[in-house]
């Protein structure tokens, strides 16, 4: 056990013949009680110095502990944000190209189902327009046909004796009214003009009226045919 300084400073010693001076003694025990108190007081000192240096390492080391960990979790959280950023990036470029692939696919449909459509149209309107002009063939060869039967109908010489002026007819009606006559009566008499009276030659003016009259009934006869040709 460490001694005090009062132990120190109470020691006595016993005195034996010729030994040390009792005062030389007790001076020198005083110095080194003082020095001791120095030196206990300097020990006391520097424990509660080292105590609290300890205590502020001990902090230091606490604080240090508690960086450590704060650096591991933010060294985990920053993995873990990045591995989080690098799955999310990840999947969104993996939907980003399924949902490019899916528009792709559907313009591709829509181009294709387009593309058909117009095919069939246009191969429907081919085969319509095929048919039509076979039709129109059809009824271009028949119109020639009626057209050219009804010019030949026209064109007949049949015509020339039905369409002749009526004036033509009254003009020789004297010598075919002879003829009747004769035939009738089965002789020859000489008929004279003026037996012949019924049957006169029709004057310039009755002729030039009789031939307007034909050319107005030629002329309605011809419009009601037209009509009746537009009507079919």
């Amino acid at each position: 056990m460490a001694l005090t300084a009062l132990e120190l400073k109470d020691k006595t010693f016993s005195t034996k013949f010729r030994g040390y001076s009792a005062e030389e003694v007790d001076d020198f025990l005083d110095i080194v009680t003082r020095d001791y108190e120095d030196l206990v007081h300097k020990n006391h000192a520097q424990e509660t110095e080292i105590k609290s240096l300890k205590d502020r390492l001990s902090v230091f080391d606490e604080m240090k502990e508690s960086l450590s960990q704060s650096v591991i979790l933010a060294q985990d959280t920053a993995d873990k944000v990045k591995h989080t950023s690098e799955d999310q990036a990840h999947n969104i470029l993996k939907q980003a190209e399924y949902d490019a692939q899916n528009l792709l696919n559907e313009a591709k449909d829509k181009a294709n189902a387009i593309l058909r459509s117009a095919t069939d149209n246009a191969k429907k309107i081919a085969v319509e327009t095929e048919e039509l002009k076979n039709k129109t063939r059809i009824f271009h060869q028949r119109l020639k046909s009626t057209v050219e039967s009804q010019l030949s109908l026209i064109n007949s010489s049949e015509w020339e004796d039905l369409l002749r002026p009526t004036a033509s007819y009254l003009q020789t009606s004297d010598e075919a009214f002879r003829e009747v006559l004769e035939k009738a009566l089965d002789e020859r008499p000489a008929v004279t003009e003026e037996d012949l009276d019924m049957t006169r030659q029709l004057t310039p003016e009755e002729l030039e009226e009789l031939q307007r009259h034909t050319s107005e009934l030629d002329a309605a006869a011809e419009s009601e045919f037209v009509e009746h040709q537009e009507t079919e």
